[in-house]
């Protein structure tokens, strides 16, 4: 897996759409103007298999979102340690799916509330 920027502004389109962000808070737009936007590449196809991006709420607290192709869970839980790594703050996320959730746990992060959850930078 390759951490990058966007290489295929419209692959990265099609992988939004395909794969939308249930909230509605984000907007494509949004996502791809945040300087805290990663995308990850196959190392083998070298396409697009997901992205992550950081916010920043009222109290300065980090967040984690994001989206990926189906049956990447390797890629995806490898993705979030590395990006949560470069920051030097708790990260957190919230989720109301399933398979997010493991995603989440696999990559560190523990529940804190209904769909919240954080990985802690440090202990």
């Amino acid at each position: 897996m390759i951490i990058d920027h966007i290489r295929n502004i419209e692959e990265f389109r099609k992988l939004f759409l395909e794969r939308p962000m249930n909230d509605g808070l984000y907007s494509f737009e949004f996502i791809i103007n945040n300087p805290h936007l990663y995308c990850f590449y196959g190392e083998q196809d070298d396409k697009l298999k997901g992205f992550i991006f950081i916010t920043q709420d009222a109290e300065g607290k980090l967040y984690l979102s994001g989206a990926s192709v189906p049956k990447n869970m390797t890629d995806n839980i490898d993705a979030i340690i590395k990006i949560c790594d470069s920051y030097n703050h708790d990260m957190y996320s919230e989720t109301e799916f399933k398979p997010a959730e493991l995603v989440l746990r696999k990559a560190g992060f523990v529940k804190l509330k209904t769909n919240l959850y954080v990985r802690r930078k440090y202990g």
